[in-house]
């Protein structure tokens, strides 16, 4: 508790150091979870229909891949903390896995693993703002292939 100076007020100076040492001490629950969101889109040049749920990020696909269709088949969410690996099942018994790594301020780091049974696939790490979204276009799947939206808040 700070002292009271000569006119019975605490003193400026250490009710301000006390109130940063509180702060450093009190976690950031937010900070140490990550919200992982995976959606896994079909992407072919079987037809020219967008799936409608796309209509955000359409623009998005059709700049970055070369096909006419595109079509969400899942989308899955998980809250994983700091260090903590989350699978996620992709079509054609893929997997992935997301390991949020420590990171500062808005930003977040994910460690990527996609893998086709035993078989790696990918390994990498994406930065990103919270918030953020990175398109990953991938494996074959069908007549055409994975399309990958990994976000994280």
């Amino acid at each position: 508790m700070p002292r009271p100076d000569r006119r019975g007020r605490a003193g400026a100076p250490a009710l301000f150091i006390l109130l940063l040492l509180l702060l450093a001490v009190v976690p950031s629950e937010a900070a140490n979870t990550v919200s992982v969101d995976v959606g896994s889109v079909y992407a072919s040049n079987e037809g020219t229909s967008i799936d409608p749920t796309l209509g955000t990020i359409r623009g998005k696909l059709q700049s970055m891949f070369n096909y006419t269709s595109y079509r969400m088949l899942d989308r899955k969410r998980r809250s994983l903390s700091v260090g903590e690996t989350g699978e996620f099942e992709l079509p054609d018994r893929r997997a992935m896995r997301a390991t949020p790594l420590p990171a500062r301020g808005d930003k977040v780091r994910l460690l990527i693993e996609i893998s086709d049974g035993p078989r790696k696939l990918l390994t990498t790490t994406l930065g990103l703002r919270r918030g953020g979204m990175v398109l990953v276009g991938g494996p074959s799947h069908k007549a055409g292939v994975l399309i990958l939206i990994i976000s994280a808040e």
